[in-house]
């Protein structure tokens, strides 16, 4: 793969689509609708490429991201979301991300330093290297990857996945330089280089302030990851505690388990539904065994013959406070005791910026930058991630990296800093409650995972991979947000109602004015009307409409006439059912000569108007094949008896025999769509040698 383009270099989309309200939420701004389409057409390699496109470490986020698109995916305002960040994982398992290399061309003499390896350093070094600058990282610790490596535990993060990412920075030609901490900027300037960017993390975890924490045991969570992730096992004991409610109590409390605790508790001084930790994790921890201790926080600490006893005091939920979240009362009198082995602080961390940088640090030991440039208060240094925001998430850190080594760019090359413009509009809003309740219901698939008794024995990642017939299905669960109709040609528009009485999903409307609107944010994209518009004034907003079909079929015809392959089939396929492990997918492997298939969105789409076109262009046969159950559209079926039943007529006026044309809907009980096939292909087979005969006699 090529990474030398730039981001401005990507493929120009000729389509009128929105951006979906997933690919709003994500901090990359990903192509989620569009890789999750691909997936759920067994395009798997495609879906990578598009995956490629947008993030510089796919593999990472496709373990550790905290997927806020999920979030926002209204697939939630259904029944549950898409699992868009397994399905990531899929594609880059399944599409061979580990096999792709990296290279990228020196076209800029100007040299960048970037302090830290952190997720937003990396991720500034990647496209440094894209747009053509030397760039080097100085990394303190003897290891790359800041967090990624010392934060997450193994179980989360496989350390080979961070190292083939980090591989690949090689191969582009970033310079590592690990074991090396820098004291002074002056002196990174005095080597020749002319920007500088600061992303040293957030590793100073805060302290709980309370009598005792100095104790012999109680340690701070930050160090405590970063000694098992290095390879060391400390000993823990048999019964440890970790005070937060984040992902690093979580994962510290996880870890425990992992070197050989029997007992195993978190004390959380707020309610369950206030942790700001993945609740997904959160549900691990409690299957592996980690109690969760609520409104508790500890006051003081005392080491007794080895033991620390911690006391605590309970607290009751009192007025929001700056957060919005409420705020917790301590309640006078609660205090009771308890005894650990090992009490692990993990309430929060801060950056730690050297003194020597000389940059304007302000709340929570922050360097304060310009939003806009990511500029310091000295010339040529900027500075990003946790550095500047405090703890913040993996995808977050690899936003602000390609953000700093755009504005480093317009720096070195003295450009003015422009603010990057959505060229396309969001879909906005919820689902109407009509259009909610016409949406067939399927539920989520959730990857599988190892068992809590085999999680706990070792680091092994617990969540294993979605199996290829699983990740299909779930991927075609998508809603396709933002890819619905539009009424492109409103002056042909008759306003003949027909769009209103047969969309199943209740969408178009007709305004005060008399006029037909169909709701970008409503629409299911099922094709239904751009079927049925009798003027042909609607098309669908992506490629994949009438046009799309057309030029489909013109190309099977022309290549069949070629080929001089005789009898001439043409079939209109669901491509969700050709590709991948869809029910169609062998008619699609296995076709025979002479037949030629036309992928269609939706076989919904398809008009009547098309088939007849096969047939004046030389068809002796056509069919239409949806892909049967698998369809996420309701009363697909339907629409092809309509269809097909019409085109039928239209071929005993023209004096052909109805039967030339057939509609495959395929069931579970339904018999192999190959054999089926076989048997229509053979009818075809003897209309025309019927057919010869006949013309014989009458010679």
């Amino acid at each position: 793969m090529d990474a030398t383009h730039t981001d401005t270099a990507k493929k120009v989309s000729f389509d009128d689509s929105l951006v979906p309200p997933c690919q709003t939420a994500c901090p990359l701004r990903m192509e989620i609708g569009e890789y999750v389409d691909l997936i759920a057409q067994g395009r798997v390699m495609e879906a990578l490429q598009v995956i490629r496109d947008d993030n510089p470490f796919p593999a990472i986020c496709g373990h550790v991201c905290t997927h806020p698109c999920e979030d926002a995916c209204r697939r939630g305002q259904v029944d549950n979301p898409v699992s868009i960040r397994a399905l990531k994982r899929f594609a880059i398992e399944f599409g061979g991300d580990r096999m792709i290399r990296l290279e990228a061309k020196t076209t800029h003499s100007e040299k960048v330093a970037v302090v830290g390896s952190g997720p937003a350093g990396l991720a500034a070094a990647y496209y440094l290297r894209k747009l053509g600058y030397p760039a080097t990282i100085f990394e303190a610790h003897s290891e790359v990857g800041g967090m990624l490596r010392v934060g997450i535990p193994m179980y989360r993060l496989p350390r080979e996945v961070l190292d083939i990412e980090v591989q690949r920075l090689i191969q582009m030609g970033v310079e590592i330089r690990t074991n090396t901490r820098v004291v002074s900027l002056d002196l990174l300037f005095d080597l020749g280089y002319e920007a500088i960017f600061i992303t040293v993390g957030a590793h100073q975890s805060l302290r709980m302030r309370i009598e005792g924490e100095e104790s012999a045991g109680v340690v701070n969570g930050a160090t405590f990851l970063r000694e098992v992730n290095l390879g060391l096992k400390p000993s823990v004991g048999a019964r440890v505690a970790a005070v937060g409610g984040g992902n690093v109590a979580i994962d510290a409390a996880r870890t425990a388990l992992r070197l050989g605790a029997n007992e195993v508790k978190v004390l959380y001084r707020r309610s369950r539904t206030q942790m700001p930790a993945d609740p997904t994790e959160v549900e691990q921890a409690l299957e592996e065994g980690v109690g969760l201790c609520f409104l508790v926080a500890p006051t003081k600490v005392t080491r007794k013959q080895g033991q620390l006893h911690v006391t605590c005091i309970r607290f009751e939920l009192g007025e929001p406070d700056a957060s919005g979240r409420p705020r917790p009362v301590p309640i006078k009198g609660s205090e009771f005791e308890m005894q650990f082995d090992t009490l692990i602080a993990a309430i929060g961390q801060a950056p730690q910026v050297p003194e020597d940088f000389h940059l304007r640090v302000g709340k929570g030991s922050t360097i304060q930058v310009d939003p806009v440039t990511l500029v310091t208060n000295r010339p040529g240094v900027f500075a990003g991630g946790d550095a500047v925001t405090g703890p913040a998430t993996v995808v977050q850190a690899l936003a602000t990296g390609r953000q700093a080594a755009s504005r480093i760019d317009e720096y070195l090359q003295h450009r003015y800093p422009l603010l990057p413009r959505e060229t396309k509009e969001a879909v906005e809003g919820d689902l109407l409650p009509k259009t909610v309740e016409a949406i067939r219901k399927a539920h989520r698939l959730e990857p599988a995972v190892l068992s809590p008794e085999a999680r706990v024995k070792d680091f092994a990642p617990v969540e294993l991979i979605y199996a290829w017939e699983a990740a299909i299905d779930e991927a075609r669960r998508c809603l396709r947000c933002g890819m619905g109709a539009e009424i492109l040609f409103q002056d042909q528009c008759a306003t003949c109602l027909n769009c209103l009485r047969i969309c199943p999903y209740h969408v178009p409307y007709l305004d005060d004015s008399g006029t037909i609107q169909i709701p970008a944010d409503q629409c299911q994209a099922c094709g239904i009307c751009v079927a049925e518009c009798p003027a042909n004034a609607i098309v669908l907003r992506k490629p994949r409409d009438r046009r799309h079909i057309a030029e489909e079929l013109d190309h099977a015809l022309r290549s069949a006439r070629q080929a001089e392959f005789q009898p001439l089939i043409v079939g209109f396929g669901c491509q969700y059912g050709l590709f991948g492990t869809g029910t169609l997918a062998n008619l699609w492997r296995e076709a025979q000569a002479g037949i030629w298939i036309v992928p269609v969105l939706c076989v919904a789409t398809v008009e009547p108007e098309h088939l007849m076109r096969a047939f004046e262009m030389g068809a002796e046969g056509v069919f239409i094949a949806g892909c049967g159950e698998q369809c996420a559209r309701e009363n697909t079926a339907f629409w092809l008896a309509q269809r097909v039943e019409k085109v039928r007529r239209a071929l005993v006026q023209l004096g052909l025999e109805p039967e030339r044309v057939q509609a495959f809907n395929p069931r579970a009980t339904d018999e192999d769509p190959v054999k089926a096939m076989d048997k229509f292909t053979e009818q075809i087979g003897a209309l025309r040698l019927a057919l010869a005969l006949e013309q014989e006699v009458k010679s």
